[in-house]
């Protein structure tokens, strides 16, 4: 095994620890390995898609753009798949997302003719398929239920709360306009939002972050 193969095979070690050995000798064997900056876009709409992508380390975002901005649609982390590049390569079709990192991130790129070998010979990796378009599909529904049923001054606490569990810290390195993008609300709306909860004395605004206090944390 060579240092590339080595590196992919330390990284599904640790993000996948479910799957078993012979799937990740095969991933080994053919995947490559894509570093992705923050803020580098790594999947366009319109673009041919063949290879599915899997998060070996870091944090990206799955969205859509249309005439009015992005239409947010779920996270990847380590240890996810993205269930979209599933179907656009296995059906030989055009990619219908985008996926931007926001944090530097590895991805590991499997080919197409890899993803038809492990779906013909593996249970864990066809189990492992379902559980991630499962996933994905609560992902999509949680983000519609948000929309359609909660006010948006709820769907940004819950916003909040879930950056912060995620980061494990109060600061978040964040814009007014990403997270507008993520609530599918305006810039002004989650502006104006926010520095009532500044004023209620919930955060503080800085420039490009938000520190949220003590008593706007939910303990895990």
């Amino acid at each position: 095994m060579d240092a590339h193969q080595e590196e992919i095979r330390a990284l599904l070690d640790r993000s996948y620890p479910l799957l078993p050995a012979p799937v990740k000798t095969i991933i080994c064997q053919s995947a490559s390995l894509l570093p992705a900056r923050k803020g580098e876009t790594i999947t366009r709409q319109g673009q041919w898609l063949r290879n599915a992508i899997l998060v070996g380390a870091g944090y990206m975002k799955v969205y859509r753009e249309g005439p009015e901005g992005e239409i947010f649609m779920y996270y990847l982390e380590a240890g996810h798949a993205c269930a979209m590049t599933f179907v656009c390569a296995q059906g030989s079709e055009v990619s219908g997302v985008m996926i931007t990192a926001l944090e530097d991130s590895l991805v590991i790129l499997l080919p197409l003719p890899v993803m038809d070998r492990l779906m013909r010979e593996s249970h864990d990796w066809n189990q492992f398929v379902v559980n991630t378009y499962r996933a994905r599909f609560d992902n999509l529904l949680r983000a519609f239920d948000s929309v359609v049923f909660k006010k948006l001054d709820q769907r940004l606490l819950d916003y909040l709360h879930a950056q912060v569990s995620r980061v494990n810290s109060r600061t978040l390195q964040i814009t007014h306009q990403q997270i507008a993008d993520d609530l599918h609300s305006t810039r002004e709306a989650v502006s104006r939002l926010l520095k009532s909860m500044e004023q209620q004395g919930l955060l503080a605004i800085n420039r490009n972050s938000l520190l949220l206090k003590t008593g706007i944390v939910r303990k895990r």
